[in-house]
């Protein structure tokens, strides 16, 4: 049961904002004056954090997975569990912390005291959690305890599918959220993992999706693509690896104004993300999530793998499910990819997502526009309203 004892003031930015996502129209916005308005919707609380791993075997492989687990010293509802995802070349430390030193989502939302569990893709965690090798030599850590051979990297890189990471996610969640309700954010690539987390989890109940720079499943992405003309088609080379630079966080309109980025621009993110982001990401997982189908189907032909193994995940989520849940997507005005790209509006990622979640039957579905963020956002300052923004809904029975 939510403990009500636990309350905060409703200000006027605050309840704004609640007569925003009561209401029938889909998009909420908030001006800047309101979005300094927003407070936490309860009292800080005391939290510990545990690493935890899982191993799982799934396409002719091992695979480990690592988490952080945020224990709070007392839960606001001890039925209510918050998953976090990272976005498709980082890591769950970058949620855990910012680069100018602050508290990152994971550890906001611990701080209001749910507890959180936040993983990193299989391969996107070395050994001791900080990157050592340059971005240039560095290649997935798809085991923690043992080095594998390069051509066994290579040949996992072509097997290491949304299906893989979802069951990974999962074994963690059934392992150290069993029985709780979840409300799952995934960031960027990982948004659309959550929307199918569901088809995993054996021992936890989704109940709700949360959104920044988040989107949703990536089968309605193609939609939204083939719709609109919104999003330019880019397709990678089946063993192509990515590696981010200043010159792609710039070109992907990762840069936001300078009085959110107390660590200054894209050189200084990306020398401090170096050390706890992979920095890379295997064609695999761009060519999943950009739903680039010709190029998948060579997976499987290389690999022997189901193609199933490739193109599943392009499936609507369970209808069932989706009739109990409940979406609150969060969008920053100036993030290029959810928001910037398509005109008029209908056409923008986030308002073709949430219309696409209520032609599906699910409870309730909002598009929440803020100003002046971007995609990473999350890391800016007053990062923790967005947090606080999830959590005010959860308060006022939006996931009921």
């Amino acid at each position: 049961m939510t403990n009500e004892t636990n309350t905060q003031p409703v200000n006027d930015g605050v309840s704004r904002y609640l007569d925003g996502i009561r209401g029938k129209d889909y998009l909420v916005r908030i001006d800047w004056k309101q979005w300094l308005e927003i407070e936490p919707p309860y009292p800080e609380v005391g939290f510990s954090v545990k690493e935890v791993t899982a191993r799982f075997s799934r396409n002719g492989y091992d695979w480990d997975i690592h988490g952080r687990l945020y224990i709070p010293e007392k839960e606001v509802d001890s039925s209510i569990g918050i998953t976090v995802a990272h976005g498709g070349a980082g890591s769950e430390r970058i949620m855990d912390e910012t680069p100018d030193g602050r508290p990152g989502v994971s550890r906001r939302l611990a701080a209001q005291g749910f507890k959180v569990l936040a993983i990193t893709y299989p391969g996107h965690y070395p050994p001791g959690g900080t990157w050592n090798v340059s971005v240039e030599e560095r290649m997935p850590h798809y085991l923690l305890d043992k080095d594998l051979a390069r051509e066994e990297i290579l040949d996992r890189n072509l097997k290491c599918s949304f299906n893989v990471i979802c069951q990974g996610f999962a074994t963690l969640i059934d392992q150290h959220l069993a029985g709780y309700k979840i409300l799952g954010w995934g960031h960027s690539t990982s948004g659309p993992m959550q929307a199918h987390m569901h088809r995993f989890v054996k021992k936890a109940e989704y109940i709700g999706l949360l959104g920044f720079g988040t989107g949703g499943p990536d089968g309605w992405r193609y939609e939204w693509r083939e719709t609109t003309g919104a999003e330019k088609v880019k397709v990678y080379d089946i063993d192509h690896v990515a590696r981010r630079n200043p010159k792609f966080f710039k070109a992907a309109g990762y840069e936001d104004p300078e009085d959110l980025c107390p660590w200054g621009g894209a050189e200084e993110y990306l020398r401090w993300a170096a050390k706890v982001r992979s920095q890379m990401k295997i064609s695999l997982c761009d060519n999943q999530h950009l739903v680039n189908k010709e190029i998948l189907e060579e997976y499987p032909k290389r690999t022997g793998l189901p193609r199933e193994e490739y193109f599943d995940h392009l499936q609507d989520p369970d209808p069932d499910w989706l009739r109990k849940i409940h979406v609150l997507l969060v969008v920053g005005e100036n993030d290029k990819g959810h928001w910037k790209e398509g005109d008029p509006i209908e056409n923008k990622r986030e308002p073709f997502m949430c219309r696409r979640y209520r032609e599906a039957g699910v409870k309730s579905s909002h598009v929440v526009l803020i100003p002046r963020y971007g995609h990473v956002g999350y890391a800016e300052l007053y990062n923790e309203k967005i947090a606080y923004l999830w959590l005010w809904a959860f308060k006022s029975g939006y996931f009921a």
